[in-house]
């Protein structure tokens, strides 16, 4: 075989290959082969789990007989019921045969199974279930001007040699099928989006060549878990959130069918008929039952692109529900913790598609239930009904059985619930007709309040930055997390409310300069407090306020925007060193810090600092100010003095305020951030003067150095009792009562109380669950492979639509680089360089794979990349190596 030799090409993945672009080798019939082996890098087959077979064995291996271009080493005899992972191959008649026989520890017992480990054997027994016209791909040859079978049939339009285990390239000009697969005669609909294609095609009513894109998608690509990235779409409110909560056992299978063709039409229509712009997102939550595992529960969070929530639908194979009742109190568990939109007034639609009533004795009649006991469904219903007043449930009746479940739904949610018994066609009209009427309906609802400002703006905010400050000596920590804050900087639109009236808050809480606004962030679902300097709204209010003062409230905003990350960064490290050092201690966050730019100015402004809304019921407490205070239950101040130290001495955190543990409004004393609460070095004095005149044993477990000014405090401070400080409990923060307290996700910005028994100070419990759930994307640049957890980016509203090499690289954004045939920018990760004639000329990855597949129409030989084709004959696979010979 001439793959042998040409060992160094073959790919070592074959065909669970992730790379679309990859250039190597990838013959099927290699399958279950160890590639490292073969080219003198892997030495454990215990660990690859693959065959190491030497040349000589390989050659002998696929001299065998090939069944539908399976060979014996391809199969896989490990019941890993064909593990993404598994690198052998699973074809469906695998299940017959028999493990133990090939093993030689058969009793020959087992029934339904092939007992034989002869392959000559397993091959006839394949061939009898496995043929169209008592053909198989064995019997096919691969010459072009053959008039075999294969021809006869039109298996041609098919690729022969991926028929029969051989063809090498990932990405062909024809379409790859397992001959398992293949069902019917002629059923060659759609073929063309399953091969690579040139780059151009031509235009008739231009009459030119113009750009063609790819529809191929490898394997790989087509795994039905795949979802495409939510588009940042922002409209004006109201905002209408959608929840399908479907039953996916195996008897619902038409009823999913139904609903993944058809909610997209839905949306569209629905948007036509409200006549008014709306926010819609959906989401989809599909269940099973308890004893299909504990992954029972799939979800997609919101997302404003309705084909998306088709795809999900899709991905979810019905299986199970043995029982007849099914999870649903489960489900609305799910549905009640997805991203809801937090605004008070908008519209939160369910949709529930069962079949059959949800576990308890109290919702149906049925003789068995595995879990007779469960009465909490109006619980779960009641939470939605409290968290909304705009909550409308719509019921979808399949059958009788749900009926009694029904009535106690209708219970809860009362005048809100409509249900309706259909058929699978009128599916569309009700949930578009329970959609147009429950909004209808919801505008009746009188606003709780009314915003004075409602405004599009752009907002600003950040990823997680981690601590990064570790080369000291030849930069300062302001240097460098201010480029931080560039690299993690996330802008996109969203809609500001901001209401009508001040918001009333005690004078400290909100600070002696400012007033304090309550807003509402319609993309990033979050309540903020915009913080404006009095003086400016005294300007304003006077109509005295000028571009000088606009442009100096501008400057305090974007201040107030660098030090509350600063503050956040340095408490999120504190936290994580406690943890390391193992010290007991109260973790402390900030508050999420947001920048706005607003189309139309507030108070005559367009650029607005704002926090996270510190939504807890406690009062706001001052721990320490800027001078000499510092409260003497709750000692703090360690975490000040660890700021001063893990900055290189550049700057002190204090001013330490909030609620609980939730911080805000830092004063940092420095040179490098000019803000009236900066003292610079007489504000560090003073702290060490008067607040920290003495290390407690947090310092010291933390390592933190004791500063010359503590050294001589004793001698400045009037009647100062150093016993004092030597009693502070090794707690940091021990007199708060740890039952109150709550932390800050770095992905979401959710608030959340804090739970001591997890080991994760960062993320709230959500975000921790689908960090780990990836999906592989494709990025928009190279149209290679990259995982990412989908539901996880969301959160924090992340659109990634590039690889990690594209962005670091930035070659999504240059125009320097053009495909000799099509014209497109090139990605500068998959640029081809081609030398013809001493020229150089750059194409596409498209064109490079179309090209390498291209045949001599003489003799046949491959393309070799030494003659520049015309668009006209590299777009009509025309190619003359400059030979006379017809091959025959």
């Amino acid at each position: 075989m001439d793959f042998l030799d040409d060992i160094q090409k073959l790919c070592h993945d074959l065909h669970k290959c992730q790379i679309q672009n990859c250039e190597k080798l990838h013959p099927k019939c290699f399958s279950g082969v160890c590639i490292g082996f073969l080219q003198g890098m892997c030495q454990q087959q215990d660990y690859c789990g693959l065959y190491h077979f030497s040349l000589d064995e390989l050659q002998e291996e696929l001299e065998k007989k090939s069944i539908n271009g399976i060979y014996p080493c391809n199969l896989c005899y490990k019941n890993c019921n064909n593990d993404q992972n598994c690198k052998y191959l699973h074809p469906p008649w695998l299940q017959y045969i028999c493990v133990n026989c090939k093993n030689k520890k058969c009793d020959k017992k087992k029934e339904g199974l092939w007992h034989t480990n002869r392959w000559d054997e397993i091959q006839k027994k394949v061939y009898e279930l496995y043929n169209i016209n008592k053909l198989n791909p064995e019997k096919f040859c691969t010459e072009i001007e053959c008039q075999c079978d294969a021809k006869k049939y039109n298996f041609h339009k098919y690729c022969i040699k991926y028929f029969q285990g051989t063809c090498p390239y990932h990405r062909c000009q024809k379409p790859h099928k397992n001959w398992e697969d293949i069902k019917d005669i002629g059923n060659f609909q759609n073929l063309q989006d399953e091969v690579i294609k040139p780059c151009i095609k031509f235009d008739q009513k231009a009459n030119k060549f113009v750009s063609q894109p790819q529809t191929l998608q490898c394997n790989v690509f087509m795994q039905k878990n795949q979802l495409k990235l939510m588009i940042n779409q922002i409209q004006q409110r109201p905002q209408v959130d959608i929840i399908f909560i479907l039953d996916c056992t195996k008897s619902m299978d038409k009823w999913i069918e139904v609903s993944r063709k058809n909610i997209t039409s839905i949306i569209t229509e629905f948007k036509k008929k409200v006549q008014i712009d709306t926010a819609i997102r959906m989401a989809a939550v599909c269940y099973k039952d308890f004893s299909e595992g504990p992954n029972h529960i799939k979800y997609h969070n919101f997302t404003v692109r309705p084909e998306e929530i088709e795809k999900f639908i899709s991905s979810i194979k019905p299986e199970g529900g043995d029982d007849i009742p099914e999870d649903l109190q489960g489900a609305l568990d799910v549905a009640y913790k997805l991203n809801i939109c937090k605004d008070p007034e908008s519209l939160l639609q369910l949709f529930i598609i069962t079949d059959a009533p949800c576990h308890g004795r109290k919702y149906h009649k049925l003789v068995y239930d595995s879990n007779l006991n469960a009465q909490d469904l109006e619980e779960k219903l009641q939470k939605f009904v409290e968290l909304k007043q705009r909550f409308f449930l719509s019921f979808l009746q399949i059958n009788e059985q749900t009926q009694i479940m029904e009535k106690v739904m209708q219970s809860v949610v009362q005048k809100n619930y409509q249900s309706a018994k259909i058929a699978d066609k009128q599916f569309s009209d009700y949930i578009l007709f329970s959609l147009s009427s429950t909004f209808c309906k919801s505008q009746s609802i009188t606003n709780i309040k009314e915003y004075q400002h409602i405004s599009q703006a752009q907002f600003i905010k950040q990823k997680q930055m981690h601590y990064a400050y570790h080369n000291r000596q030849n930069n300062k920590y302001y240097d460098q997390i201010i480029e931080q804050i560039k690299q993690t900087q996330k802008k996109c639109q969203t809609l500001l409310f901001i209401e009508y009236d001040e918001l009333q808050l005690k004078q400290r809480e909100k600070g002696q300069a400012v007033d304090v606004f309550k807003g509402f962030d319609q993309k990033n679902n979050v309540y903020v407090v915009i913080k404006i300097p009095r003086w400016i709204l005294k300007k304003y209010n006077s109509q005295t306020l000028t571009d000088d003062d606009i442009d100096e409230a501008n400057k305090i905003a974007d201040t107030k925007y660098k030090q509350q990350l600063i503050a956040k960064q340095l408490s999120n490290h504190f936290n994580y060193c406690c943890r390391q050092q193992k010290v007991q201690f109260i973790p402390l966050y900030y508050a999420t810090p947001y920048l706005y730019e607003l189309e139309k100015p507030f108070k005559g402004l367009k650029l607005l600092y704002a926090e996270s809304y510190i939504d807890i019921n406690e009062p706001w407490k001052k721990y320490t100010n800027n001078a000499d205070y510092r409260d003497e239950e709750i000692n703090l101040t360690a975490f000040s003095h660890f700021t001063y130290q893990y900055t290189n001495f550049q700057m002190i955190i204090t001013d330490l305020q909030g609620k609980i543990n939730i911080l805000s409004d830092p004063a940092i004393h420095t040179q490098d951030l000019m803000d009236s609460t900066n003292q610079q070095d007489d504000g560090c004095r003073k702290f060490f003067l008067n607040q920290h005149p003495e290390c407690s044993n947090i310092c010291k477990k933390l390592g933190l150095g004791q500063t010359i000014i503590q050294t001589k405090s004793q001698t400045f401070i009037e009647g100062y009792n150093s016993e004092v400080d030597t009693q502070v409990d090794d707690v940091f923060g021990n007199k708060i009562n740890r039952e109150k307290l709550f932390k800050v996700c770095n992905n979401c910005n959710a608030l959340e109380k804090f739970d001591e028994s997890s080991n994760n100070y960062e993320l709230c419990e959500d975000c921790q669950e689908q960090q780990y759930e990836k999906q592989s994307m494709n990025c928009k640049c190279c149209n290679g492979t990259f995982s990412m957890s989908y539901n996880f980016e969301q959160r924090f509203g992340t659109t990634v639509q590039y690889c990690q090499e594209c962005q670091n690289s930035q070659c999504h954004q240059t125009l320097e680089k053009k495909c000799y045939y099509c014209g497109k920018r090139i990605c500068l990760q998959t640029i081809k360089e081609i030398i013809v004639n001493k020229q150089k000329l750059d194409i596409c990855i498209d064109a490079f794979f179309f090209l390498r597949q291209i045949k001599c129409k003489n003799c046949h030989s491959n393309y070799n990349f030494d003659t520049l084709l015309s668009q006209e004959d590299y777009y009509g696979n025309n190619y003359n190596c400059g030979c006379n010979q017809v091959k025959k």
